[in-house]
């Protein structure tokens, strides 16, 4: 491998509203590995909705809704999906295909959330 190859890559996360994983120019070698960290993009609030979430977890006609109001407004490492929304009564629009809040313990995550090899 040419110690020259550059490797970039972004994703965006799914049945999250703006989380994503990033690599930015990182130089490759043979048999390299990279864990990349979950980011928040600080464009919107973490309010785990379904109108706000696009992704298999909610239904197709949802999550077109932007939550900006209480966005961080900067990019950081994500804390995660906590399910801050069990219990509550909520709207069809923020249900989940199983037509339950989505829950922490299907959807969380801890750092890393990717492996690139």
């Amino acid at each position: 491998l040419k110690e020259s190859y550059l490797l970039s890559v972004a994703s965006m996360a799914i049945n999250t509203n703006d989380a994503f994983v990033a690599l930015n120019g990182v130089k490759l070698h043979d048999h390299a590995v990279f864990y990349l960290d979950g980011l928040d993009a600080g464009s919107e609030e973490n309010n785990e909705l379904c109108s706000f979430i696009p992704g298999p977890a909610c239904a197709s006609d949802s999550g077109n809704s932007r939550a900006t109001g209480a966005a961080e407004g900067y990019v950081h490492v994500h804390r995660g999906f906590f399910g801050i929304n069990a219990g509550k009564d909520l709207g069809e629009e923020d249900l989940g295909v199983s037509g339950n809040p989505l829950a922490a313990d299907r959807y969380d995550w801890r750092n890393p959330m990717a492996r690139v090899v």
